[in-house]
């Protein structure tokens, strides 16, 4: 079904059996009677009950405080670059990433924020903006989770925690402060950042301002990407703790991004046409505000959350040239509800869990240029959701008189939901449920097997269901205007179309685990996890462009009327996948070393060709070591990627890429003299590789040197 080379089948056997070799610290504490040794790693968003990433049937990664420090990111994708199966397209400026996970991107990846959905969707922008300073954690859940989370998770989930004062405050603290700074010399980009926090009885605080500032991007090639922005964020929220079983929080995050770049923020700046290539004053805006509920008395039934939030993103462009102002703004409200309920049936532990949610996306769009103010491609116009769900997950002991612990973890949801625009009469609706079913065991302690079956769905946004307005302008084939001195402009336009179905898919995942302990040294770990998976889409949605001009454009006398064609979506085709991913890593009291290895293949079954939206096969091995006192942490990163080369439907080369070795460096230092500072460092590119991670046209960035500087008290 999937053509792959013996070099990649022989490079996939070798990782399946040297999964031993070296681990991801996901950590669950299994070992029998042992003491735990390292603290265990736990994903929320994969089962929406805590449970330990290393137990849990699939493959989520968990990026903490400490390793976000460590990294100094710049982006959110900085946080991403060793997790496998993801990759972020759009080039390297922040305002035009867009994340895939396992060759899916767009609207297939949920974007969570503290659990409000990031709905944000353009042509030629990011599909979410975030200062990294915060975030507190993010999981990044690879698989379909439509199941739990419905329309959007046919790739996966990105979620984003801020922090709480629990979080930052210390032992005996009831309050305190954190200051960080830093620089990086690719964009010659300034960051500072304060953070405020404390409790008072039952009343707990976090307030944070931050600024960062950054010119254009030194490329690996030795060109300069035209980059400018100044970037003011804060984060606000407020717990109360009612009682001891309630708790409430109020929260509000705002991000302001004032940029001088190319309209379109993922393209070059250099394609030689003017229009595209002048820069314009975009300003970015995006706010979330998030309230929520808890109640978890003593009864082991009840363990709720409700959360309400609204969530708005706009973004403005000036043309001083022109003069002209587009905008776009996408404003989602929206509430969930859950309750989870633990119970023992016989000898089976159980959570069953409830839930459902409702949210609603707004779309308006406007441009000055046009009489209406409408502005082409940006109709206005909304979309409603409404989902319930179910889900079991049953801890089971020695099943059937077989060794180990099983978890099953059955689950299904139904969506329905509806989509109109002013702009056309006829609305679109639809329905779906998502179901899955996975499956976890672990016969001895240091091995665990997992498999499960899913099914997502993505429902058709009202851009590609409602398009409307010019979508470019080209000369007329044969009238002139001797008053311009140009040939005459006509037209292609955006043609709606109500009647698009969701994409919906099919995955199946199957993998193991393997979990070691005082292997060489006492106290060290050996961990990681390797899954193959395969994925089944359908309707897949595809904008279209029908680029021909009208007969009557060459018919005289008046050669008119006249159009350039047509764009539009449909769904046009089915598509495969399937995929190799692993995450391991070895850790020690003074040494550590991690390893990712991702490979994905894809056909689109209508045509026979590859999808687009393929990467190369990627390595990521880390390496570090610390001080017997932990104060001191050094250590190096290698990332290599494969050749690359994408086939059309002829089995021509259609786009083909270099394969890449990039080498970073860190260091970070606590001095132990004075707990209260915190010193990171790195080199990114140390040999400046000149490389794509993905087919954009533009090099990643050149060599990076990286500085950041923390002050933490309290009292």
């Amino acid at each position: 079904m999937f053509c792959t080379s013996p070099l990649q089948n022989s490079f996939r056997a070798t990782l399946f059996a040297g999964v031993a070799v070296v681990s991801v610290p996901a950590l669950a504490d299994d070992v029998v009677e042992e003491p735990e040794q390292r603290q265990e790693t736990v994903t929320v968003y994969g089962t929406s009950n805590p449970i330990p990433v290393f137990e849990y049937p699939g493959q989520v990664t968990v990026v903490d405080r400490e390793e976000i420090d460590r990294l100094i990111p710049s982006t959110p994708a900085d946080l991403m670059k060793a997790v496998p199966g993801v990759e972020f397209s759009g080039g390297p400026r922040r305002t035009g990433m867009v994340p895939s996970i396992r060759g899916l991107s767009g609207e297939n990846v949920l974007i969570l924020l503290d659990g409000a959905r990031q709905s944000f969707i353009s042509a030629h922008d990011g599909r979410f903006f975030l200062e990294p300073s915060l975030i507190q954690s993010a999981e990044i859940v690879r698989g379909p989770a439509s199941a739990l989370y419905g329309s959007g998770a046919v790739g996966g989930v990105l979620a984003f925690e801020t922090a709480d004062a629990a979080d930052l405050l210390r032992d005996g603290e009831s309050f305190g402060a954190r200051l960080r700074a830093g620089y990086q010399s690719v964009n010659e980009e300034s960051f500072g950042s304060l953070t405020a926090y404390g409790v008072q009885g039952g009343l707990d605080a976090v307030a944070n301002l931050s600024l960062r500032q950054s010119g254009d991007i030194e490329l690996g090639s030795g060109a300069d990407l035209p980059s400018d922005d100044e970037i003011v964020s804060g984060l606000v929220k407020l717990g109360y703790q009612f009682t001891p079983a309630l708790r409430g929080e109020l929260s509000w995050q705002g991000f302001n991004n004032s940029a001088i770049e190319p309209n379109n923020g993922q393209g070059t700046g250099s394609t030689g046409d003017e229009i595209l290539d002048r820069d314009v004053d975009k300003d970015i805006e995006a706010q979330t505000w998030n309230g929520s509920l808890t109640f978890n008395p003593e009864s082991e039934l009840v363990d709720a959350r409700l959360t309400v939030y609204q969530q708005t993103t706009s973004v403005d462009e000036f043309d001083a040239t022109a003069p002209r102002t587009t905008g776009r703004e996408i404003e989602t409200t929206g509430f969930s509800a859950r309750n989870a309920s633990r119970f023992d049936l016989g000898p089976v532990a159980t959570t069953f869990t409830i839930g459902g949610d409702w949210y609603e996306d707004q779309q308006t769009g406007f441009d000055t240029e046009t009489v209406t103010g409408v502005r082409g491609g940006v109709p206005n116009a909304s979309a409603e959701f409404t989902g319930i769900f179910a889900q079991l997950e049953a801890e089971i002991d020695r099943p059937l008189g077989l060794p180990g612990q099983l978890i099953l973890i059955p689950g299904i949801r139904y969506d329905e939901f509806e989509s109109s625009s002013g702009a056309v009469t006829e609305s679109s609706s639809s329905e779906e449920v998502s179901p899955r079913f996975a499956a976890s065991y672990g016969p001895v302690s240091w091995l665990r097997l997992f498999a499960s079956y899913a099914e997502g769905f993505r429902a058709p946004s009202v851009n590609e269901l409602y398009l409307d307005g010019v979508h470019f302008s080209v000369p007329h084939p044969t009238l002139f205007d001797p008053t311009t001195g140009s040939m005459v402009f006509v037209n292609n336009n955006f043609i709606p179309n109500a009647s698009l179905k969701p994409e919906t898919s099919e995955t199946v995942e199957l993998g193991f685990g393997l979990d070691f302990q005082n292997i060489a040294f006492e106290d060290d770990r050996l961990q990681g996890k390797i899954s193959w998976y395969e994925s089944d889409v359908k309707d897949l949605i595809n904008l279209g462009v029908d680029f021909a001009y009208d007969a009557t454009c060459f018919t005289p006398p008046t050669f008119y009327p006249c159009t350039a064609g047509t764009t539009y979506s449909d769904n046009v085709s089915s598509a495969e996948l399937s995929g190799v991913e692993l995450e391991a890593a070895y850790e020690a009291d003074q040494f550590y070393g991690r390893l990712s290895f991702s490979s994905i293949d894809g056909t689109d079954t209508a045509s026979g060709a590859d999808l687009g939206t393929l990467t190369p096969d990627r390595t990521v091995l880390e390496l570090g070591w610390l001080t017997a006192k932990r104060d001191i942490r050094v250590g190096t990163r290698f990332r290599f990627a494969s050749e690359f080369e994408r086939y059309d439907e002829t089995g021509s080369v259609a786009e083909e890429r270099d394969g890449y070795s990039v080498v970073d460096l860190f260091a970070s230092w606590a001095p132990g003299f004075y707990e209260n500072l915190r010193f990171d460092l790195g080199i990114e590119n140390l040999f400046e590789e000149d490389y794509e991670r993905v087919f954009e046209g533009v090099s990643e960035p050149g060599r990076n040197f990286k500085i950041a500087a923390s002050y933490q008290f309290g009292g």
